[in-house]
């Protein structure tokens, strides 16, 4: 599908006009009236729906990708393909075209996380409780890349760390802007059978392990049905992706380092039910924040086990790509 997609009558009163649809990097605006920005400063009234071409059509928004992770590297984006040992780097800037880059990391690896630094991709993988490295360069490196080229990934001592893998498990990662610190999220703990926290590491980074460097974070859930599945930074701001299931809701919230508290800084959950109505899927689990403080948001549109394919089938739900950008 090309083109500008129209928002349907039952969207875009879910969402109240507030989604932009944008299709193989056309962009067309819907007109809405003003309204305040959020506390962390984004106009969601100009929301936009993406949709890349990529280079590998196995790895279309139309296929089950299951895109849990989000990182920016530069202008470009970096996201995982949770099941299939897949990095896709996609530049906005460029039609929004996306690179298919196969990462060397064990099998029946579960790709949730993803966080870049200085040149280098932390992956975590929830299903082998694991953190892998790997050097992809810059931008200049990352837009060569093809995909006939596997990029070794290497497992990092986590030092100070209990997680175990499994289905709920390490579901994030993101590196301090100064490179010092790794923060590794672990998605939902039950403290007993009514309360559950997430817990956050931050570990020291060093060349080929991460190192507890003070407490560990606990952050208090409603109940336990909800989760925190994504981190982000914002200058000196730890941000986090909160979600709720069954339910559908969805909170950009900024995360107090020193005692897990959570403030609310924009609400997304009508906006992320709406965009069901024209087929993309809603489960959004990664985030990141671009150099002009725009956010984005990428959804996992499959729930499989375990797989042994080497490319996703194709899906009812495709990938949500999501943009919001701050205000003017």
């Amino acid at each position: 599908m090309t083109g500008t997609t129209r928002v349907s009558r039952f969207a875009a009163t879910a969402i109240a006009g507030l989604v932009v649809v944008v299709l193989a990097g056309c962009r067309t605006a819907i007109e809405a009236p003003p309204a305040r920005p959020a506390a962390g400063g984004w106009d969601v009234a100009r929301a936009e729906i993406l949709a890349w071409t990529a280079d590998d059509p196995a790895f279309a928004q139309d296929r089950a990708l299951e895109a849990s992770g989000l990182a920016m590297a530069g202008r470009l984006l970096l996201a995982t393909s949770e099941k299939y040992a897949r990095l896709l780097v996609i530049d906005p800037a460029e039609g929004l075209r996306a690179r298919t880059v196969p990462l060397d990391v064990p099998r029946h690896a579960e790709l949730e996380g993803i966080a870049w630094h200085d040149g280098v991709v932390y992956l975590c993988d929830e299903a082998h409780a694991a953190v892998y490295r790997a050097e992809v360069g810059g931008e200049p490196e990352l837009l060569a890349a093809t995909g006939s080229v596997v990029v070794p990934a290497a497992r990092v001592e986590l030092a100070g760390v209990e997680v175990a893998g499994g289905k709920i498990g390490v579901e994030g990662i993101e590196i301090s802007p100064d490179g010092r610190l790794a923060h590794l999220l672990l998605e939902r703990s039950h403290l007993d059978a009514e309360r559950c926290v997430s817990r956050i590491w931050a570990l020291r980074v060093e060349p080929d392990r991460l190192v507890l460097d003070g407490e560990r974070l606990e952050v208090r859930l409603e109940d336990c049905n909800w989760r925190l599945t994504g981190l982000a930074w914002m200058g000196e701001r730890l941000l986090g992706l909160k979600t709720q299931y069954p339910g559908e809701r969805y909170e950009i919230v900024e995360i107090d380092p020193g005692s897990g508290a959570t403030t609310v800084l924009l609400d997304l959950t009508d906006l992320l039910r709406g965009v069901r109505a024209e087929g993309w899927g809603n489960n959004v689990e990664g985030i990141a924040i671009a150099d002009d403080g725009a956010l984005w948001l990428i959804g996992d549109n499959a729930v499989t086990g375990v797989i042994d394919e080497t490319v996703p089938p194709p899906t009812d739900e495709k990938a949500l790509l999501l943009r919001v950008p701050r205000a003017e």
